[in-house]
């Protein structure tokens, strides 16, 4: 059954739909509440509370619209509202060490000291970097990278100009690369 089927049967009350609907993009709404909270008890609470709004508000859901688009934009605007009520600022103290990584493992055929701190010492620069930005490049910045999602679809998702989220993105990515310029790489051994 396909996302306009479920959301059909969900707004008519079929609970079983709407379990279906939830179980299919739960994974999605968790990876963009863990991206902006950084631990998983405040992506648990940001994800289910994203869902009762979905539930409440599936009957007044278009259905010419994209529900993935408006799925991120309910994951977004409870995201802010949860920053909202936490009122602090997100530190790479804050990460769970057990999450993955974003992309920044160690290769597991170079399982040298060296290479693993290196690593190590660039996964950590890049999620204190990531956490530093200002809230809507970080989140434009981790749809883009850590979800996959193209320039458009952050557009729609977000209700933005496709033109502003490159502008963010290229902004985020600009103090990015500024602020990590000094982590170098190893010195290869001769």
């Amino acid at each position: 059954m396909d996302d306009a089927q479920l959301i059909s049967r969900a707004a008519g009350g079929d609970r079983g739909a709407f379990r279906d609907l939830v179980e299919r993009h739960r994974a999605l709404v968790y990876r963009v509440a863990y991206q902006f909270a950084g631990n998983h008890h405040d992506a648990d609470d940001i994800t289910q509370e994203v869902f009762v709004k979905v539930f409440r508000s599936l009957a007044a859901f278009r259905q010419d619209a994209q529900f993935t688009s408006w799925l991120y934009r309910v994951a977004m605007n409870a995201c802010i509202d949860h920053g909202r009520r936490q009122s602090r600022t997100l530190s790479l103290d804050d990460r769970d060490p057990d999450e993955p990584t974003g992309g920044f493992e160690v290769p597991a055929e170079d399982p040298s000291p060296e290479n693993r701190a290196y690593a190590a010492e660039l996964r950590d620069a890049v999620h204190a970097e990531v956490d530093r930005l200002p809230p809507q490049q970080r989140l434009i910045f981790s749809m883009r990278h850590y979800e996959g999602l193209k320039l458009i679809e952050i557009a729609d998702a977000l209700g933005l100009a496709e033109g502003t989220v490159k502008r963010q993105l290229h902004s985020a990515v600009h103090r990015l690369r500024a602020a990590l310029k000094p982590v170098r790489e190893p010195a290869i051994p001769s």
